[in-house]
């Protein structure tokens, strides 16, 4: 097996609250940057302050929309300024991905057919199976600044700008035994 590193984790967040309401909006206040998290095969949870914030896609958050469908989502930075340079404004984190690695240009699904490797100073351990986190008309109305919610078939080439990973991808953690911890500077790579 080769391993390609993808690059560093440059931030960590986690979802308090869902942060779309259909038809109605976008709103990424939800967003809690962490330093440390703990990605586990329920989900993904941050610390905060001392103490273990849950995603809202985890499985045992109170509100989770998912049931710990989407446990776990992986961002590029190259992926933020090509929204940047198309919409304006990107601020890293806003699409709501858990994990954010420094990757210049843009990774397609196809770039993701091995397994991630998140390698920390104490171990290493596999996420699996990339898929596309498809983009909804909350996000793509965001962040083009509108106030209202256009339809996905009303902006169909802003909203297949951003399918294809563009807004992240979701990974498979149910495999993982037991919790793993995870911290800004960690490495991604890729196992093909």
């Amino acid at each position: 097996m080769s391993d390609r590193l993808l690059g560093p984790i440059v931030r960590l967040q986690v979802q308090r609250d869902p942060l779309k309401a259909r038809g109605i909006g976008y709103d990424p206040t939800a967003i809690l940057a962490v330093e440390e998290a703990a990605i586990g095969p329920l989900g993904i949870v941050g610390r905060h302050e001392g103490a273990w914030v849950l995603d809202t896609h985890h499985a045992a958050h109170p509100r989770s929309q998912a049931g710990g469908r989407r446990a776990l989502s992986i961002g590029f930075t190259g992926h933020y300024d090509r929204m940047a340079g198309r919409f304006g404004a990107a601020p890293l984190g806003c699409a709501g991905e858990n994990v954010i690695v420094e990757t210049p240009g843009r990774l397609a699904l196809s770039d993701l057919t091995g397994a991630l490797v998140v390698r920390s100073r104490d171990e290493e351990f596999e996420v699996r199976q990339a898929r596309v986190a498809a983009p909804c008309a909350e996000f793509a109305s965001w962040i083009k600044g509108l106030d209202v919610v256009v339809a996905k078939h009303d902006q169909p080439e802003d909203v297949a700008f951003l399918d294809d990973g563009m807004r992240g991808y979701i990974l498979e953690v149910t495999h993982l035994a037991r919790p793993r911890t995870v911290r800004l500077g960690d490495e991604v790579w890729l196992r093909a």
